[in-house]
């Protein structure tokens, strides 16, 4: 019985021995698509392994001794791209498992260099200009040259002084001061840079700080507390113009009423340079949908909560701007023939009830993206207008609209929102043709008679040239009632918004249009 089990033993030994030589030795051969790389970019790594062994089955890359994929051979190749690869020199290695026909073999091994990626600064701040004494937030974004979000440290400089090193957050730092001199101040923002990405610097900003002053004051107007920014440039003439700039549709959390005040429309470099008293004031709140809106005409149905105020409309935002723009008037000794309404949005369809409403004290209004009426639910046109006094005392009108506006679409009498209530939108040829008709500006040349819109769209293609601002049309209509002038103005592939480059522009026709006696 011991001589059987010894033989036994022998045979079995004998195939074992005979399964081990048929394993075929392999070679595996790893190389880098890019040496050096820079962080951030994609690298791929192949490895070639010899013989070939069956397609499909596995490669391990490893960097030192971590996994950083596989790859599935091919005909004897596999690869494995890697896009997150730290700086510095990697030992990069692939190993073959193996299988019962083919052994495993591991790679040369490929030192791979990763250079720290370069960044690019860029600074901005808000507002800018700024007031001495008001706080200006400078923001740094930093960006990669590939990809990866930027961390590390900024300092901020004013001039060659460090005012501040604050840490990046998802690739941004931001520094607010209250303390820069009245001037134009040179800012420039240094990320100090990282194992992973270079140092950069951005080009210098210019912060104008003027020496005007704000101040935020309240009223009491049917009984609610409203609330208004005046913005006095440190030149004003004896007797200044007024700008009233009435906000669009916002929505904070709480009653912030500063956070609508204080919103920057671009005007305040322009009344610094042409001296004219800027004024701010906030709609109402509405606490359960949080918007501040506009009482323009027709939207009663949007403010519930001021309902029985003892005014026709509640609120009546009619009635508290014409008493602050008679208090400021008489406060500031504006003249009274310059006072000029403008506004964005609900802020504009409010301009436009202020010039049939207020026309006896404003001389023009600029409403831009906003037409003048909209009429609660689904309506089908024409939409109920509102009748002007008698007699109607004239008034200079600029419409400014986006073509892309699909907020409060000026062609098709499409819907708009305003705190959970759909409303239907006037076009914005209804609104030109109130303002030049016979029974308000009563104008009787106009630059083109084409119309504002066609097929429910735009017509800007087909509409006259807007003088002085290339690519943009609309109409001009002139021989109008006490020299009253009425302007439409195509913003051609713009949405809903308000373009601060434009205030500029807005003013001289302010300023060319006073109230003629």
């Amino acid at each position: 019985m011991k001589v059987i089990r010894m033989v036994l033993a022998i045979v079995l030994g004998t195939a074992s021995g005979l399964s081990m030589a048929m394993e075929t030795g392999t070679q595996t051969a790893l190389s880098s698509g890019l040496n050096p790389s820079t962080y951030g970019q994609s690298v791929t790594f192949t490895a070639v392994v010899t013989p070939a062994p069956p397609d499909g089955e596995t490669v391990t890359f490893l960097k030192g001794s971590t996994t950083l994929g596989t790859g599935s051979l091919l005909r004897g190749s596999a690869s494995f791209t890697a896009s997150t690869l730290p700086a510095g020199t990697l030992t990069m290695k692939a190993k073959y498992s193996g299988d019962s026909t083919y052994a495993s073999s591991t790679s040369n091994v490929v030192n791979q260099v990763v250079d720290p990626a370069s960044t690019a600064t860029i600074l901005a701040s808000s507002p800018n200009p700024s007031n001495s004494g008001q706080s200006v937030t400078f923001t740094a974004s930093v960006a990669p040259e590939y990809s990866g979000t930027v961390t590390g440290m900024v300092a901020f400089y004013y001039g060659s002084t460090k005012k501040a090193t604050v840490a990046l957050s998802s690739g941004v730092a931001t520094y607010t001061t209250a303390n820069l001199p009245i001037g134009t101040d040179k800012m420039m923002a240094t990320f100090n840079g990282s194992t992973s990405f270079t140092s950069s610097t951005s080009a210098p900003l210019n912060q104008t700080v003027g020496g005007g002053t704000f101040i935020d004051s309240t009223m009491t107007w049917d009984g609610v507390t409203r609330y208004c920014e005046v913005y006095l440039p440190a030149n004003l003439p004896a007797s200044p113009p007024m700008v009233l700039m009435l906000h669009g549709t916002r929505t904070t959390p709480t009653e912030d009423w500063q956070a609508v005040i204080g919103l920057d429309w671009g005007w305040q470099p322009v009344a610094d340079q042409y001296g004219f008293v800027l004024v701010q004031p906030a709609s109402t709140y509405d606490q359960k949908s949080h918007q501040w809106n506009w009482n323009a005409y027709f939207l009663d149905g949007a403010f519930p909560y001021a309902q029985g105020c003892g005014d026709p409309d509640c609120p009546d935002d009619s009635g508290f701007l014409r008493q602050l723009i008679t208090s400021l008037t008489a406060q500031y000794n504006v003249n009274r023939n310059m006072v000029y309404v403008t506004g964005f949005s609900s802020g504009a369809e409010m301009t436009e009830r202020v010039g049939v409403d207020l026309s006896d004290l404003v001389a023009a209004i600029i409403p831009a993206s906003g037409q003048l009426v909209a009429a609660q639910g689904s309506v089908t046109p024409p939409l109920p207008l509102p009748t002007p006094p008698s007699p109607f005392p004239p008034i200079s009108v600029q419409e400014w609209h986006g073509t892309l506006d699909n907020e409060l679409p000026p062609c098709n009498y499409g819907p708009t929102n305003y705190s959970g209530v759909i409303y239907t939108m006037d076009s914005v040829d209804d609104t030109f043709n109130y303002w030049t008709g016979p029974n308000t500006n009563a104008c009787t040349q106009f630059q083109t008679t084409q119309t504002l819109c066609a097929n429910s769209a735009p017509n800007n293609a087909n509409d006259a040239p807007s003088p002085g601002l290339s690519g943009m049309t609309g109409n001009i209509a002139s021989s109008c009632a006490n020299n009253t002038e009425v302007q439409f103005i195509w913003e051609p592939n713009i949405a809903h918004s308000w373009q601060p480059k434009y205030d500029a522009v807005r003013w001289q026709f302010f300023a060319a249009h006073p109230k003629q006696q």
